[in-house]
């Protein structure tokens, strides 16, 4: 067996909530005009990864120009989750994702590297029970390559047996830079036909085959 440790994104990739998310900001900057909201929903889906930190600072900084400090983002995060966790919660899994883990967490070694806000995270995987089945949950704010080299360092995991699963064009860059193998989930934030030399499953019950 040649991955013998899968590393999981979870939006879109473990629960259908990229949609959520998305609706989040709308949600959260419903006070501002429409047009520079849209903007922001737009970025954050090419930007599919990248954390909420980064996208709220975007927001004001690129999109309104306006500065925003540090402590300003983290409340507008906290409201932010407020508005998506009981949704994302509640979301449906991936097909064939809560088969693939039940059935194969004694074969390999799971971890989930997320962009989503990792306290929320893990609170979200208890409530979904399946937060025992990964050996790590790691999330912003810290960034997935930076979180993904973390986890490689402390569990001491050697990189051609590491894969991960993913659905953004941001965790094919985690992958790459950290050397590990990438299979690439179909959710929509990315057209994966035009990315060369990528495996793409529609869901995970086609993920098993792609296992070796």
């Amino acid at each position: 067996m040649k991955h013998k440790h899968l590393i999981f994104d979870f939006d879109g990739v473990l629960a259908e909530t990229n949609n959520i998310r998305f609706e989040g900001f709308r949600l959260l900057f419903r006070d501002y005009p429409d047009d520079q909201v849209q903007m922001l929903v737009e970025y954050a889906m090419l930007n599919g990864g990248m954390s909420r930190y980064e996208k709220i600072k975007y927001f004001f900084e690129e999109i309104r120009n306006e500065t925003i400090s540090d402590a300003s983002v983290q409340i507008l995060s906290r409201q932010y989750t407020e508005l998506v966790k009981q949704k994302v919660i509640d979301a449906k899994p991936v097909k064939g994702s809560l088969e693939f883990l039940t059935n194969n967490y004694t074969n390999y070694d799971f971890a989930i590297i997320s962009g989503s806000d990792q306290e929320e995270l893990r609170e979200v995987c208890q409530a979904r029970k399946i937060y025992q089945l990964f050996l790590k949950i790691l999330g912003s704010p810290e960034r997935k390559e930076t979180n993904l080299s973390r986890l490689l360092s402390e569990e001491g995991w050697d990189k051609e047996s590491c894969l991960f699963i993913g659905d953004s064009l941001n965790d094919l860059e985690a992958a790459q830079i950290n050397n590990i193998d990438f299979i690439a989930r179909e959710s929509g934030l990315v057209e994966w036909e035009s990315v060369v030399n990528i495996p793409v499953i529609k869901d995970l019950t086609q993920l098993q085959s792609h296992v070796v």
